[in-house]
């Protein structure tokens, strides 16, 4: 699990490809407790989902295309780290699942289709951008009308100092930290309606859980720490 950390003078800064690169070989296990409370709340907003066509932009190594496909998804997956893309190709072989894995950096292309799917999830992603709007609009085009986008995100108002991007490796990278407003603008903006607004927190079980393991997840019980948007393409 990601730490705070006071004194940027610790981590070293690289570029956002340089930090998934250092990071692939350890990212799922880093995460854990992050990862299942986000999954834990974003999956009951989707539906039923086998036969959909899925987008999973910021794919890293799998965590969601592997469960979505296992589901009867038809997915298609991105993200621009070679390493990230080749940790999940080998998960999605090894469990022999059918996934169009796609190697594509968002900031400078966006190559679907108008209105080629059903869900798009854009989890963890935005912070890397400093204006969310700019991704959100091409998402619009080339999700269906009445299609879902799913956006996770660091709450704005998260508890504690600043959050390097893997301090496990001693890296930070560049982040942006856009206000509620501003992702509630980028979104009706985009031709999208804002469905839900989940602020989420560690459980009680999951801090219950991670204490096992000596990490300490109390600073992070307070606040919420990530927050999520269901929106869905009214035009």
């Amino acid at each position: 699990m990601c730490a705070d950390v006071e004194e940027k003078t610790r981590m070293k800064k690289v570029s956002i490809k340089e930090a998934y690169k250092r990071w692939s070989n350890n990212y799922d296990t880093d995460l854990p407790y992050l990862f299942e409370a986000e999954m834990n709340r974003v999956f009951p907003l989707l539906g039923e989902i086998r036969g959909k066509n899925i987008l999973d932009l910021g794919c890293g190594t799998g965590r969601y295309s592997i469960l979505l496909a296992k589901k009867g998804a038809n997915v298609t997956a991105v993200d621009f780290s070679r390493e990230m893309l080749n940790i999940a190709k080998n998960k999605a072989k090894n469990q022999r699942l059918k996934i169009n894995f796609k190697q594509v950096d968002l900031k400078n292309n966006f190559p679907f289709k108008k209105e080629e799917f059903d869900i798009i999830l854009v989890m963890l992603l935005l912070g890397h951008f400093k204006h969310p709007g700019y991704l959100l609009k091409k998402i619009s085009k080339s999700l269906r009308l009445g299609g879902i986008c799913i956006i996770s995100t660091f709450h704005p108002k998260k508890s504690g100092g600043k959050l390097a991007l893997v301090p496990s490796l001693g890296l930070d990278a560049t982040k942006y930290k856009q206000s509620i407003g501003e992702y509630k603008h980028a979104i009706k903006k985009s031709n999208f309606l804002l469905k839900k607004i989940l602020n989420i927190k560690f459980p009680k079980k999951i801090i219950i859980k991670a204490k096992k393991d000596g990490i300490n997840l109390n600073p992070f019980r307070s606040k919420p720490f990530l927050i999520i948007f269901k929106t869905r393409k009214i035009r």
